[in-house]
């Protein structure tokens, strides 16, 4: 299949720093199983999290995406979304020009923890991404950091490896501060929204005046403010019933900028009623989600390890474009 595809009628030229990832592993890490091409409604980017191949995300998902009926993309990120941050935006940046320029229409974009980093770097450094992305949903995001496990034996250091994604979305880390220092944390006229849980075992602090979840600008959802006494799970808050209400509330009712991101205020009045997406089964899905979490889990600890972070690529350094 060939590769070019004509971009749509008043498409912005592609700005920010050149992608090094060859073209050929961008085109080959790039799928969509639900496809995009001249799109009749709004098309939606999955983006996946730690430890998980964007196709394993896929999949436990699948049931949920498949009742959106909206046409979908995924990207699967080097060694199982562990590698260097800076490496893999790349592969998002490419599959969102990729996918909107197949669809002619405006991306949406689901990103669970890493997966919901991953949209803010590539929108603050990739400029002309603002005009291919309608709406971000960033679930259980490590946007500034996680301190779990910051006091313990299991922190990364040089007499203990860790993966460089793990190395960099650890609370304090440099690409973090590097990244945070940026004055706009929702570039763009794109609708941001994230949704987070208190019960979340990976990504902490969610609750208090800095949750490191939230995002400056951005409609900010706590799962146990809509649903008190829920228990949600790190992995399980991309599944949970709030999140995806909140994603298709964002996405039926794009506005001008960041007025288009969701409301509590217009979520179903039954969305508490089961903890799941619509289309998930309760029990199949509980099962997959402890699935997944030994699965991540394993494929974090057999991915490269490196005794330091990796060195800030110039782009970050310097800023935005």
């Amino acid at each position: 299949m060939a590769l070019a595809c004509a971009a749509p009628a008043g498409a912005k030229p592609a700005t920010g720093p050149k992608l090094t990832v060859p073209r050929a592993k961008l085109a080959a890490a790039f799928h969509c199983p639900r496809p995009v091409k001249n799109a009749k409604t709004t098309p939606m980017m999955l983006v996946t999290g730690t430890g998980a191949t964007g196709e394993q995300a896929y999949f436990i998902g699948k049931d949920a995406i498949d009742d959106y009926g909206h046409p979908s993309c995924y990207v699967d990120f080097p060694d199982s979304t562990t590698a260097d941050i800076q490496i893999s935006v790349q592969y998002l940046v490419w599959g969102l020009r990729r996918e909107f320029a197949l669809s002619g229409r405006k991306v949406a974009v689901f990103g669970i923890s890493q997966g919901g980093l991953l949209p803010r770097m590539a929108l603050t450094y990739w400029p002309d991404l603002r005009n291919k992305v309608s709406d971000v949903l960033s679930a259980a995001g490590t946007q500034h950091g996680s301190n779990v496990g910051l006091g313990s034996a299991d922190r990364c250091s040089a007499q203990n490896p860790c993966t460089p994604a793990a190395w960099q979305q650890a609370q304090g880390s440099k690409l973090l501060t590097a990244l945070n220092r940026h004055p706009d944390e929702t570039p763009g006229r794109v609708s941001y929204t994230t949704v987070r849980s208190l019960t979340d075992e990976t990504v902490q602090p969610q609750g208090g005046k800095h949750p490191t979840s939230a995002l400056a600008g951005a409609t900010n959802i706590l799962i146990q403010k809509v649903c008190p006494g829920r228990k949600t799970t790190h992995i399980g808050t991309a599944l949970d019933s709030v999140t995806f209400a909140a994603f298709e509330d964002a996405v039926s009712h794009r506005g001008a900028g960041r007025k288009g991101a969701a409301r509590v205020s217009r979520l179903p009045a039954g969305v508490c009623d089961t903890p799941f997406a619509p289309g998930l089964d309760e029990a199949a899905t509980t099962g997959l989600l402890r699935a997944a979490d030994n699965l991540t889990s394993g494929q974090s600890a057999s991915a490269p390890q490196v005794k330091a972070e990796p060195k800030l690529r110039a782009y970050v350094k310097s800023g935005a474009r």
